[in-house]
């Protein structure tokens, strides 16, 4: 995995401030950055997972990631998953989710 300085900034503050104010499950870069793959135009590609989906929680996360965006120069994209919605619904099985799972670096 091969990310720019200001990437690296970026998602330090984004782990470092959900962590101390969510109760956040697991944090992973996924995606063309975490293969290391990614050229400079790439995003970075997260998915968040927190114990409910909360529309709420998720909104604020959103205006977090959107700061940090502005701040770093960097566009992170984001998947907010319940764990509830990962072992009992159909995400699961969703193909997305396994890539995650099997591509995924934990931040």
């Amino acid at each position: 995995m091969k990310l720019a300085e200001n990437e690296e900034r970026a998602l330090k503050e984004l782990r470092e401030e959900l962590f101390a104010k969510y109760p956040i499950i697991d944090i992973r870069l996924y995606g063309s950055k975490a293969r290391g793959e990614g050229r400079e135009d790439s995003d970075l590609d997260v998915m968040i997972e927190i114990p409910d989906y909360d529309r709420a929680m998720v909104a604020e996360i959103d205006d977090i990631i959107y700061r940090i965006n502005l701040e770093h120069d960097v566009f992170i994209s984001a998947l907010v998953f319940g764990k509830d919605e990962l072992e009992e619904g159909p995400m699961s099985e969703s193909p997305i989710y396994k890539v995650i799972q099997s591509e995924g670096v934990p931040l």
